[in-house]
């Protein structure tokens, strides 16, 4: 095997990012994000130039607006059900959810982990599930510039409805 670094055990080091989101390979795979900056091979910068030029700076922060108001709208019209719980202020375009408590529980755990469970089945919306501050919590990041208004009423109500299908099971009811 050739040897580009040095010392590879430094190199993957300095190299891996992780974040409960970021769903993991196994250590019999190599997985190219732990070697690689900015957990991709491609060129970011060439993305963010074809943006640039096709949209032009007062479009891309058109775009990014447009990306912040619909997450405020999902996140307060999400907030609105009782048992979800929306855990941040929303300032930009990602916001985390919690289903049954706020708290710290092994319930609201299941309860999360359920909703997003039912959210992957259904197959519309992908939403994952991260940790943060020892809960687990759904993520929710309004990113596609083609989204609107509609998409994110219609994102809501799926939630909403995973959610009281979840809350109405029986306690010791399988997943």
């Amino acid at each position: 095997m050739r040897r580009f670094v040095r010392d590879a055990n430094a190199h993957h080091r300095a190299m891996t990012v992780q974040a409960s989101y970021l769903p993991v390979t196994g250590e019999e795979i190599r997985d190219p994000k732990e070697w690689v900056p900015e957990l991709s091979r491609r060129a970011r910068g060439f993305a963010t130039w074809a943006l640039l030029c096709a949209f032009g700076k007062d479009g891309i922060s058109a775009v990014v607006e447009q990306h912040c108001q619909l997450a405020e709208r999902m996140s307060s019209g999400l907030a609105r059900e009782p048992g979800i719980h929306v855990l941040n202020k929303v300032e930009l375009n990602q916001f985390l959810v919690r289903f049954g408590s706020a708290e710290v529980s092994e319930q609201s755990d299941q309860a999360t982990r359920d909703v997003i469970a039912q959210l992957e089945a259904e197959g519309t919306f992908f939403f994952s599930g991260a940790t943060w501050r020892g809960m687990l919590v759904m993520r929710v990041s309004v990113i596609s510039w083609a989204t609107t208004q509609p998409d994110v009423d219609h994102a809501m109500n799926v939630i909403m409805e995973a959610w009281r299908r979840v809350k109405g099971k029986p306690k010791n009811a399988a997943t």
